[in-house]
């Protein structure tokens, strides 16, 4: 089902000279940055946003579950419209429908539209994700996959390392209508900065389209086929019970630390956003010398000792040192299974199986944030982080019984 690139595709020279870091592969980093930026300053505005305007923990969940629930949903769309319709125009609708989204938090809103801007917000974060994923694959070497995946989440790493903490400041500072003006600016931005790599993604759909019909006129494959590739769910699957603890983190780490007495949480990302930078910048580099098994299953190891760690915290030195271990174990485990999920799957259905790689990480933050906001308002905050370790830990024993089964091969 897959076919050779001509020769002179930016595809073609990129597998030959074996170069990840190619103008358009930094421009799509660059891009990319923005609307990570916009994700993480939300990611610690909002939950503090509903908590301090008097709702509970579990409503605050909500937030992260429309969000995640709506980006889940239109997965396997967009999967499918980035295989057919073109990288470029899914990515740039993203884009488009998260800075609308971003401009409604401006006003002050009930609690019903504020979930439904967050579900809006949510179906452009998928539609981006997927496209901008599925881009780079065509720009990265095969044979290095998993690292050039690692270096895409470089701009994430940048973004989470200062966009908590600038958006704790602005709130802080300002208020929240100032700061949620700032992340709406940035989202203005971040749609413009897309345009020049029009021209690229346009060469690179034209190659696949052709393959794409021939694929579809066969009629191949059972018919969930088209809403989940049938060979990129195993590693998925492994993404979806670790993503209890993102979760967890994203939905409930500032108003833990509130709780602990930790001022500043935003330290707490920096930690993590170092680790997952050198994480990201040696996981590659180990794969390929030692195997998938080495990045994998000390990653998840990591992740479970961090989680515990947050649950702990005392204070902030073991605060920043939990986010450490959890930014190492995530920066190690994310690209590794994403390579895996992504080379799995024909080239020409990369979309679908970045998609299904995606929507696995999207449902379980979806069902994690409203399962572990109903623990939090029986047992507490720190109850979601343990419950999240215990995940990590039978998501370790899963990992080894699906490759002692050759399901991960």
């Amino acid at each position: 089902m897959t076919r050779g690139l001509a020769p002179g595709s930016p595809r073609a020279g990129a597998e030959g000279a074996g170069r990840i870091f190619t103008v358009p592969f930094v421009s799509l980093m660059v891009a990319n940055g923005l609307l990570r930026i916009c994700t993480f300053m939300l990611i610690a505005l909002v939950p503090l946003y509903v908590v301090q305007r008097g709702f509970s923990t579990t409503v605050a969940g909500l937030t992260t579950t429309c969000y995640m629930l709506a980006a889940v949903l239109v997965r396997p769309l967009s999967g499918r419209l980035v295989d057919t319709r073109g990288r470029y125009i899914v990515m740039v609708l993203g884009a488009l429908l998260y800075m609308v989204a971003t401009g409604l938090y401006v006003p002050t809103l009930p609690v019903w539209a504020l979930l439904a801007v967050r579900a809006l917000q949510g179906l452009g974060f998928s539609f981006n994700g997927t496209a901008v994923t599925t881009l780079a694959t065509d720009l990265i070497p095969e044979g290095r996959m998993a690292e050039g995946l690692g270096y895409l989440g470089i701009e994430q790493t940048v973004a989470q390392l200062f966009a908590p903490w600038f958006a704790l400041t602005l709130l802080g500072a300002f208020g929240y209508r100032v700061a949620f003006s700032v992340v709406f600016a940035l989202g203005v931005l971040n749609l413009l900065v897309r345009f020049p790599l029009r021209k690229i993604a346009v060469r690179l759909d034209r190659e696949r389209r052709a393959a794409e019909r021939a694929r579809d006129e066969t009629g191949a494959g059972p018919w969930w086929s088209r809403i989940v590739d049938e060979h990129a769910w195993r590693p998925s699957l492994i993404m979806f019970f670790l993503m209890f603890g993102g979760a967890a983190v994203n939905t409930f780490m500032a108003v833990h630390a509130i709780g602990h007495g930790i001022a500043n949480a935003g330290l707490y990302y920096t930690a993590s956003a170092v680790a997952v930078a050198v994480a990201r910048l040696l996981v590659g580099r180990i794969e390929r010398r030692f195997g998938a098994v080495w990045i994998i299953a000390p990653g998840i190891t990591l992740i479970a000792a961090g989680l515990l760690g947050i649950a702990w915290s005392p204070g902030l030195p073991v605060l920043m040192a939990a986010g450490a271990c959890y930014g190492l174990g995530f920066g190690s485990v994310q690209p590794g299974l994403n390579s895996m999920a992504v080379l799995s799957a024909a080239r020409e259905s990369r979309g679908l199986a970045n998609s299904t790689f995606f929507m696995a990480m999207d449902l379980s933050q979806a069902i994690g944030a409203v399962a572990l906001g109903a623990l939090a308002s029986a047992a507490g905050t720190g109850s979601v982080f343990v419950g999240a370790a215990a995940m990590a830990v039978l998501t370790f024993v899963l990992y080894f019984v699906l490759r002692a089964r050759g399901f991960l091969s």
